[in-house]
Parts: C-alpha cells; structure tokens; sequence
C-alpha cells in the first residue's frame, strides 16, 4: 500500500491519513473440518449452575463421542478469544481449574482428574486406555469459580487423545460456549450445519461473497469517515446462533483513534471509531437487515446514527433456527484537529457461533 507524503508550505500542513480494514471471516464448522483426521464430538452441551463473575460454579458438560479408538485422556480448555482449535488459547482473567473436582461421570467412565496436567485453564482427565463407546457422555466438574470479566463469552475447547495426558495428536474434537453475566442457566447444542460467509459484499444465501478490504482513503475532521461490509449466515440449530466481532480501534504506532464504548452518534471533529448493523443517514452508510431470517442486530448495534466497539461484542443473534439473513456493518471514524498523523489500521474478525 502505497503511504501519501506530506506538504508543509509556510503556513499551511496537511496530513494525510490512510485505514485499511482488513476482515476475515471465521467459520467454526469449515475451519474445524481442516482436521482431516479428527471427527466432530456430538450433542455437545454445557450448563452451568451459576454465570456470575468470579462465583463457585458446577459446569456439566454432556457430548457423544465418535471415533471408536483408544481413549485415555479428555482434555477441556477454556479460552476467551476462540473456539477454535488451530487458533491462539486467550486463557480467561481469573479462572483457575486447579482445585475442580470430578463430582459425576457417565457414558465413557474411569476418568480421574491429571492433577500433573491440568493447569489454570486447561482441565485434563485420565484414565487406563480403553476404546470409546459412541454413547452419550457427561462429566460434572465442581470446586472452582468462574472467570472475572464480566458479561464476556468463554469458549471450551474438547478434545480426546489416545495419550494418557492430553498431550500430541487430539482423536475428535469439538467445542461449547458461555457468557459470565447476570445469574442464568446456559445451554448448548451445535447444529448439523451453521453457514457464515464475510466480505465487502454477499449473497443473501452465502453463495457468493467477494472482498476483504477496505481503504477509507484522507481522515479529515471537517467530516466523518465511513464505508461498510457484509455477513450473512443461517443455521438450522434449535437455540439459533451469535455473532462476534473481535479486534480493536484503529491505530499508528502507539497512537489510537479512541473507540466509542457505548452508542453514540457521530461527531466530526472529534477522534472516534464505532460500527452498527443499520442504515444511517449520518454519515450515510449502511443498510437494515434482509432475509426472511430471525436474526437481528444487538441492541448496541441496532440504532441507526449511533455507533460503538467493543473487542468480543455480540453484534447479532437469533434465538431460533434462522434461514439466511445478510446484516450490513457501517464503520464510522471521525478524527480531531489533534489527532497525530499516520497510516491509521485495524483487522477486525468475525465469528459465529451457536446460541448457548
């Protein structure tokens, strides 16, 4: 990419600032399936007794296993970035399943707690190897507390290996999601099919989908700066699906154009950085929602001519099976007369998942 110079006359400076958004697109079911050789775990679910940050909590996670080959350890790990498993593991702020206790086990039973290789975020049973059984399975871990970030979603990873320590090659594999927020029961189920596509543009059915970025060009603060992309995604999942956005605002080096932290509306001459799922007028950019879907924006999301990010948000969910929607994300920057010149960047990625 090309960087614009800068002109300095006798009185006059102009600065010159370039974005370039690039967006990639994760989708859990085609990444996972790159695992040639591992198979998906089924009917996987999680409830948790209590979702409240930093709370002793019971987690009872049930799955089927696939493979019939020798299993002699289970490994869970949680993560609060991903559920995927070639993806970095972002251990979650003060968790820690050292002290978990294995209270239940049924299906594929003679499991005991690797006290040697579990660590803060990583719980790892073990048992004498024997074949799995493709029969429904449930394990109820007690005796530690939740995460402390509040209103975040932490994603647990599951794996089996043929290892007596969960280490080297996982046999299957598979992944259950849930929110630290307001006391409430969580549950999960990953559908037969989840379909998500990203880019600049996209059919409404994800059959086609075409671009990854986008250059916003001079940042002025006489006026705002926006442009937009698209996802569309459908599931025939029972409990629906959400979508995230990861990724942070927009900076040059060690300089960073704030972003806004609640919605908020646009204005020019002041550094700002948020998106919505709407059509607006100000600036104009955006579309509402299409599809004969169930999906909507989220509520921070969902007014038009006010925007906010924040890394990790749910930006759109469907509480039922949902035919295809196609949502369109306005970006909104705005800068100061302060705002220190530079090549202004941010990579933003987006995620769906099941509804938990």
């Amino acid at each position: 990419m090309a960087v614009k110079p800068r002109f300095q006359s006798k009185r006059h400076l102009t600065e010159w600032y370039i974005l370039t958004l690039v967006i990639m697109s994760m989708s859990l079911l085609s990444l996972l399936a790159q695992h040639a050789l591992a198979q998906q775990l089924t009917s996987r679910s999680i409830a948790v007794s209590t979702a409240a940050v930093s709370t002793s909590t019971t987690h009872d996670f049930k799955f089927t296993y696939v493979s019939a080959s020798s299993v002699a350890s289970v490994a869970f790990e949680y993560c609060d970035n991903s559920p995927l498993p070639d993806q970095p593991c972002n251990a979650p702020p003060g968790l820690d399943l050292t002290s978990a206790t294995l209270s239940s086990q049924s299906g594929n039973t003679g499991f005991a707690i690797d006290a040697i290789d579990t660590t803060a975020n990583k719980l790892v049973l073990s048992r004498i190897p024997a074949a799995a059984i493709a029969t429904p399975s449930e394990y109820i871990f007690t005796g530690f507390s939740n995460p402390s970030a509040p209103a975040h979603t932490q994603f647990i990873r599951i794996f089996t290996y043929p290892t007596a320590d969960g280490s080297g090659s996982f046999t299957d594999n598979g992944s259950v999601a849930y929110a630290t927020v307001d006391p409430f029961l969580v549950g999960a189920f990953v559908p037969p099919f989840l379909s998500f596509c990203v880019g600049i543009t996209v059919a409404n059915n994800c059959s086609s989908a075409s671009g990854n970025s986008i250059d916003l060009g001079d940042l002025s603060s006489s006026h705002a700066s926006s442009a937009q992309s698209q996802f569309a995604t459908g599931t025939n999942d029972p409990s629906g699906f959400n979508i995230y956005s990861l990724g942070t605002t927009m900076t040059s080096g060690n300089t960073v154009i704030p972003q806004l932290n609640s919605p908020s509306p646009s204005v020019a001459g002041t550094s700002q950085f948020g998106i919505n799922l709407r059509a607006n007028s100000s600036p104009s950019v955006g579309q509402d929602p299409s599809g004969i879907g169930t999906a909507t924006p989220t509520a921070n999301y969902a007014v038009p001519n006010s925007y906010m990010f924040s890394d990790g948000d749910n930006i759109a969910t469907s509480a039922l099976p949902s035919d295809f929607n196609r949502m369109t994300v306005a970006y909104l920057v705005n800068v100061s007369p302060a705002q220190s010149p530079g090549i202004y960047s941010t990579t933003l990625t987006y995620v769906a998942v099941v509804q938990f």
